[in-house]
């Protein structure tokens, strides 16, 4: 699968983020992604239905979205490349 592009990365990195540190487990809301990536809400949503779309993400109606398998290893790689 080819890398994804610096905008999906930043999403996928921001939404394993909250929700590695949430209190509740669940998934991440688009105004949590919104206020991680200081973008509007609707940016945020409009991204998010694009990573549900490349597979990385599954959207809840009305409750956020929550990473797949795949979105979860492209996360994990792109944090590993951020930190070297």
């Amino acid at each position: 699968m080819d890398r994804p592009s610096p905008a999906v990365q930043d999403y996928l990195k921001a939404i394993y983020q909250l929700d590695e540190v949430a209190e509740v487990q669940g998934p991440v809301t688009t105004a949590q992604v919104a206020e991680a990536l200081a973008v509007t809400t609707a940016s945020a949503s409009n991204m998010l239905k694009k990573l549900d779309t490349l597979g990385y993400a599954v959207q809840v109606k009305r409750q956020g979205v929550e990473l797949t398998e795949a979105g979860r290893s492209a996360a994990l790689e792109v944090i590993r490349h951020h930190r070297l």
